[in-house]
């Protein structure tokens, strides 16, 4: 399959619309069986607040583009949380979340994205990266197949659940922002 090509750019103010689609849509199609279908029918479009999060000229969210003005996938990403650098390395980053529309998957969208990502936080002199996922999430594969080792398990509290998640690590930032999204 060809990798199509779409744009990847900072998000602006005016995509918040089309972020928060890819958001509600890509939770519903992954989560069905993790998160309680209440919250997945209700709760997502009061949980996207994109608006919000792209006011005053956020720079750590960036999305695909694969037609004109059809945002299908982004990516949140900044300085590690409670994950540490690597001892006596540079800092450490942290991809947030990366949600690829269902229709545009096995692309090399998320890829791109992932090596978008890993330059910017290489370029601020990050030199690892970690991702945590929710362990039934079928997508934490995808993190494995680009390199990330698995380095813990832990829990995260959700949707009034306590769900265990796995926490994943690319320790060269550069081997990761130099994937070409090939699938």
């Amino acid at each position: 399959m060809t990798a199509i090509r779409p744009v990847i750019r900072v998000a602006r103010p005016g995509d918040a619309s089309g972020i928060a689609r890819v958001d509600t849509e890509t939770w519903r199609d992954t989560y069905p069986t993790l998160l309680p279908r209440a919250y997945l029918v209700q709760n997502l479009g009061a949980r996207s607040r994109w608006q919000q999060r792209l006011r005053g000229g956020v720079r750590n969210v960036l999305i695909a583009e694969a037609a004109p003005r059809r945002i299908v996938a982004y990516a949140t990403w900044g300085p590690a949380g409670w994950h540490r650098a690597l001892p006596g390395g540079p800092a450490a980053g942290q991809l947030y979340e990366l949600y690829v529309h269902a229709d545009h998957r096995e692309k090399g969208i998320g890829r791109r994205l992932c090596a978008e990502a890993a330059q910017r936080m290489a370029c601020r002199g990050m030199g690892s990266l970690y991702v945590e996922v929710l362990e039934g999430n079928p997508n934490r594969f995808f993190y494995e197949a680009l390199g990330a080792r698995l380095v813990a398990r832990t829990h995260h509290d959700f949707a009034g659940q306590r769900l265990p998640s796995m926490v994943y690590l690319w320790t060269d930032l550069k081997v990761l922002a130099d994937h070409d999204g090939r699938p």
